[in-house]
């Protein structure tokens, strides 16, 4: 699969303070990946400098095989976590001066503007927080890019606008974009992103296909009734609720039945841990090491 984003080593120092340190990952042709982790992590740091927006302090940025450059920019269709525009304009001005911009048809602003329910005649000032976002949105989609890079795109918007986006983005897939996905929200990364990468305090703590998590790691077990003194590598209580006992699991499942099987169960169900979930044991595990 082809890397249309490879970075290598990026370190980005302010001073003594650290940005990022040591970051290393690809984005493939045709992928959505999810890069996620807490505010501070370094997500905006990373993706302001591969817009060239910031210096790298060290390591290598390529873009379709090339240094960062302003016609390797132009591939790229990029939504700030913030972004500038201007006031006194209406949206459909604002847009129109960023398709001309982009050289591009204005054809796209009247699809995004209606699937998206952005008023076109209103002006910039008068917009909330979210409308801001979905003007943010088109301009980053107008020219149909081949990389899309968002900063928390979906902050602001209402759920059926948000299920409206994903729509989108899953369409700029099929249509051959690649698409990194900046988000601290995990329901959304977990249902719209093919890879997700966890960064944590500067550093990539790990990356992988979303399947594979939710296949291979810790499962959530919730048994019925209330057990005491059960024992068995890789598990771990985790509580109770009403009368049952919960615990998290990583290892055979069919040996983790067998065990609970000398138990006189009313019931036993295993889940799969969703996204949070699995990332709180990795920051667990990532806490213990230190």
């Amino acid at each position: 699969m082809e890397k249309v984003i490879e970075i290598t080593d990026l370190k980005k120092y302010y001073g003594k303070a650290r940005g990022v340190e040591s970051v290393s990952f690809d984005l493939h042709q045709g992928e959505i990946l999810g890069f996620v982790g807490p505010n501070g992590a370094g997500k905006s740091t990373v993706i302001r400098t591969i817009m060239g927006l910031i210096q790298k302090t060290a390591g290598q940025i390529k873009i379709f095989g090339k240094n960062p450059a302003p016609e390797t920019n132009a591939l790229i269709g990029y939504l700030p976590s913030e972004i500038f525009l201007y006031p006194e304009l209406t949206v459909y001005k604002q847009l129109i001066y960023f398709s001309k911009v982009r050289k591009t048809s204005t054809n796209r602003i009247l699809e995004l503007s209606e699937r998206l329910n952005l008023d076109l005649n209103r002006k910039i000032r008068e917009l909330s927080f979210g409308n801001r976002k979905k003007v943010g949105i088109i301009s980053a989609l107008l020219h149909s890019p081949k990389i899309i890079i968002l900063d928390e795109p979906t902050a602001g918007l209402d759920p059926l606008i948000q299920q409206e986006f994903f729509a989108i983005l899953e369409e700029e897939k099929r249509r051959g974009a690649s698409i990194l996905l900046s988000s601290h929200v995990l329901s959304e990364v977990e249902k719209i992103c093919n890879r997700v990468l966890l960064i944590k305090e500067g550093k990539i703590l790990f990356s992988d296909q979303i399947e594979n998590l939710k296949k291979n790691e810790y499962k959530k077990v919730y048994v019925n009734p209330v057990l005491e003194g059960v024992k068995l590598e890789g598990l771990e209580y985790l509580g109770k609720h009403n009368n049952l006992t919960i615990y998290s699991f990583k290892g055979d499942v069919n040996l983790l039945v067998q065990q609970l099987s000398y138990y006189r169960l009313q019931s036993l169900r295993i889940e799969d841990l969703d996204l949070e979930e699995i990332f709180i044991h990795y920051y667990r595990k990532e806490k213990e090491n230190d």
